[in-house]
């Protein structure tokens, strides 16, 4: 069993792995090519930009676990019928957002705080990306469906060559050809192109194919994918909400050096939370078919080791972002400001990694045994934790409200956490 459990754990963590590694390297060029403002403007639109790649992942988890489910409970027709459909949502979810965040992307980037020079600076990212919106969101989307039909390692494979593109790019366009942050975004949507390129080629295979009659959209399979996908759709989009009050309050309190620091703090995590999620994501076909075939033992014990494997990985990532802390902004390219926020805030970002080894392996357990309303109030009570403390801690504390909110809302979902799971 631990070798079948790894066989998908360890691609999957190494495919989160990259793309941590991606979005570290990526606010690296886009630092040293153009400082605060391109780490900022970046910073601003990323809430837009991650609901592309949020939705793809929504939908596929969300139908990875209606297959799994269905194919442990012995309903073969639910399942296929499932990913088919999947595949509808995935395209008319992506034409939808795209077309959207086109016309209406520029007004948003205001509300979102993006004022004088990062206005310009941010709409160029969002433009660019969108030209790419479909691709990245049928990207995100079958990676998890190809896991789940027991390919892990193509599936990594897959991620892997569009973080490996995304990053050779990302030097050819950022720092080679002085693109900013046209050559950023560029870099970011022919990455998965390759990535859906692989995918596209996996279900052309006679055995993976899916049939049309299955494509046909189904209501009730729809809701059911959709009632299981708001929660990974949150736990991937959550962060970016996250950015956007913390962009919008540290503008206000620490002016645009803060809201780079928080830029770089964002990174940090965000390469923790990527690589304690492809835990929980790998994990998912098992914990799911277990659940459908109602195999307690075996649940209980892939239960286990997600957990001991997120909060070892979690403690390991705390200890290694303490032991970074000046070497960081150097790497980052920040202001000397920049710099020492950064210094000051890493405890208390720290202690967010240790936690995102406990809070986002016990999402993804609660949507793959579909204990849906577990697993919702977890994720999307951390927005409103988060909205919460963003807007009250600084009024007491100031700045160090902002840089201590995060780690308040992951203290308190870690003990929700807790008492869900002992329930």
């Amino acid at each position: 069993m631990k070798k079948k459990y790894m066989g998908y754990i360890f691609p999957s963590m190494l495919s989160f792995l990259l793309t941590g590694i991606y979005s570290i390297v990526d606010g690296i060029f886009v630092g040293r090519a153009m400082g605060d403002p391109g780490l900022a403007a970046i910073n601003i639109a990323w809430p837009l930009v991650a609901l592309i790649f949020s939705t793809g992942t929504g939908i596929g988890m969300g139908a990875a676990v209606v297959v799994s489910l269905n194919k442990g409970a012995g309903n073969e027709e639910k399942a296929a019928k499932a990913e088919g459909n999947a595949l509808f949502l995935l395209l008319a979810g992506s034409l939808l957002l795209t077309l959207i965040l086109f016309l209406f992307g520029r007004p948003l980037l205001l509300l979102l705080g993006a004022k004088n020079e990062l206005l310009p600076l941010a709409w160029t990212y969002l433009r660019f990306i969108l030209l790419g919106g479909i691709i990245q969101t049928f990207a995100s989307g079958l990676v998890p469906l190809m896991r789940n039909r027991g390919a892990s390692f193509y599936a990594m494979c897959a991620m892997a060559l569009g973080c490996v593109a995304n990053i050779l790019m990302d030097y050819f366009f950022v720092i080679a050809l002085d693109l900013g942050l046209m050559g950023a975004a560029l870099a970011t949507a022919l990455g998965q192109v390759l990535t859906l390129i692989l995918a596209i080629l996996f279900y052309m295979r006679k055995k993976n194919r899916i049939a049309f009659v299955n494509m046909r959209p189904d209501k009730k399979t729809i809701l059911s994918i959709v009632r299981v996908g708001i929660s990974p759709f949150g736990l991937t989009y959550l962060p970016s909400v996250t950015i956007i009050f913390m962009n919008l309050q540290a503008l206000k309190y620490g002016g645009e050096e803060a809201v780079s620091a928080y830029a770089v703090l964002a990174y940090i995590i965000s390469f923790m939370e990527l690589l304690v999620q492809g835990i929980g994501d790998g994990s998912q076909p098992l914990l799911s078919l277990s659940e459908g075939q109602k195999d307690e033992k075996s649940l209980k014990l892939y239960t286990r080791w997600t957990f001991a494997l997120g909060i070892g990985f979690g403690l390991i990532g705390a200890v290694l972002f303490l032991l970074a802390k000046d070497v960081i902004p150097v790497f980052y390219g920040t202001s000397q400001k920049a710099a020492e926020y950064i210094v000051y805030a890493t405890p208390a970002f720290a202690l967010v990694t240790a936690l995102y080894g406990l809070t986002k392996p016990a999402v993804s357990y609660f949507y793959a045994t579909h204990r849906v309303v577990r697993s919702s109030l977890l994720v999307y009570g951390e927005i409103v934790l988060t909205l919460l403390f963003i807007f009250i801690l600084p009024l007491f504390i100031g700045l160090d409200g902002i840089w201590y909110t995060i780690p308040s809302v992951q203290v308190v979902l870690g003990i929700c956490c807790v008492f869900f799971l002992r329930r």
